[in-house]
Formats: C-alpha cells, sequence, structure tokens
C-alpha cells in the first residue's frame, strides 16, 4: 500500500512540475519558434530587396557620365537659362538667322504647372519666346536642329512677318522643362 501511495504522490508531483514550471517553458519556445519563422521570413525578404537594390544600383552605375550629361541636358534640375540662350544662340549662328530675341519666363511659384511626378517633385514647363529673322530654308534648318536638340523645347504657336526679299521675321512662342523641387 505504500507502494501506491508513493507512486500516486509521485505522479501528483510529476503532473505538478509539468503545469507549473515545464508547461510555461514549453508555451515560451514555442511563442519563440513563431517569432524565429517570422523573423526568417523577414529576413528573406530583406535579402530579396537587397538583391534588388544591388542589381538597380549595378545598373545606374554602369551609366556612362556622357548618358548621364544628356539626361541632365534634356531635364536638367534647375533651369539654366543662359545655357539655353547659349545653345540657341549657336543654332541660329549655324543656319545664318539673326537672333533678334529671347524671352524666358521666371515661373511664377504660385502659378507652378505640374506637368506629371509627386507633388514633391514637379516638373515644371517654363514659357519662352525667340524671334529670328532670316530665309525661310534657314529657319526650317533651325527648327530641324530644335528639333533634335537634348533640351525639350515643345514649340506652341509660330508667326512671321515678311521683310525683304527672302528675308522674314519668326516669332516663336514655346515651352521648355525642368525638374523643380
Amino acid at each position: 500500500m505504500g507502494r501506491i501511495i508513493a507512486s500516486i504522490f509521485l505522479l501528483a508531483a510529476t503532473v505538478m512540475v509539468f503545469f507549473t514550471w515545464t508547461n510555461p517553458i514549453l508555451k515560451t519556445v514555442k511563442t519563440l519558434k513563431t517569432e524565429q519563422n517570422n523573423l526568417n521570413v523577414s529576413l528573406n525578404n530583406l535579402k530579396e530587396v537587397r538583391s534588388v537594390s544591388d542589381q538597380i544600383l549595378s545598373e545606374y552605375n554602369s551609366i556612362s557620365q556622357e548618358d548621364l550629361d544628356k539626361l541632365n541636358k534634356l531635364l536638367p534640375s534647375k533651369m539654366k537659362a543662359i545655357e539655353f540662350v547659349m545653345e540657341v544662340e549657336n543654332m541660329t549662328k549655324k543656319h545664318n538667322l539673326v537672333l533678334k530675341n529671347v524671352d524666358i519666363q521666371k515661373p511664377d511659384d504660385k502659378k507652378k504647372r505640374i506637368i506629371f511626378g509627386e507633388k514633391k517633385k514637379p516638373f515644371e514647363k517654363i514659357p519662352l519666346s525667340i524671334s529670328v529673322v532670316g530665309s525661310y530654308a534657314s529657319f526650317i534648318s533651325f527648327l530641324s536642329d530644335m528639333e533634335r536638340s537634348l533640351s525639350v523645347i515643345d514649340v506652341e504657336s509660330l508667326t512671321f512677318k515678311s521683310g525683304k526679299i527672302d528675308s522674314y521675321q519668326f516669332s516663336i512662342k514655346a515651352s521648355t522643362y525642368w525638374k523643380g523641387n
């Protein structure tokens, strides 16, 4: 009989030890395993993001400086009016035209025109007008050069007045673009 009581006592002590010490530890281990699995999934996702980031950085670094310069000329980070006027002046000289006027309007902060992109970094439209004098054939060649120019220029209107024989005054109203802030 003493053995039965001792066995029941030992069995009760084992159950009590299991529920007071072992069971909470097992619950903690189960919770930690779940957290470990979640962290492993997050780590794998981070490795994927890192891989894509490295690939994009590698592609960006493979762009030549010449191509970056072309991109910056295509859509400059700030309006460089003097460089733009010099570019137009060089085109007019190349085609034997006389540059009479280049008027670049400063954008009004209150009237910013967002063309596309996020509001944080809009692309802004800068209105401008160009007046040149010369022959019709020279002017057509000049327009062709403007079209091939890396600076994006949208011609909105064109007017002309006749003058001497084969000499016309051409007025162009156009827009160019730049990355705003």
